[in-house]
């Protein structure tokens, strides 16, 4: 198989070849695809879950129960401070 490849991502698969991770395009492309698969695999056993959860926000969204900018950052704020003073 042959691929034709635009200027951009050639340049992108050299940058990573580079950096020594990889030794050859067809490594970095196994990667890549396996990563893909992972998220794909990901997606699908969480699909549920996901709709559920739109679901949910969007009744809160209908009830206007709806946070600012300003509250979601203070509230992500104190969720990593949380997550930060825990031990692990």
């Amino acid at each position: 198989m042959s691929l034709a490849l635009d200027p951009a991502t050639e340049q992108r698969i050299q940058r990573e070849i580079a950096r020594g991770a990889y030794r050859e395009p067809a490594e970095l492309i196994n990667r890549a695809l396996d990563l893909l698969e992972s998220q794909e695999n990901w997606l699908l056993r969480n699909k549920d879950a996901i709709h559920q959860r739109l679901a949910e926000s969007m009744a809160q969204a209908d009830r206007n129960e709806l946070h600012t900018p300003e509250e979601v950052r203070a509230l992500l704020h104190q969720d990593r401070q949380s997550r930060a003073s825990r031990p692990q």
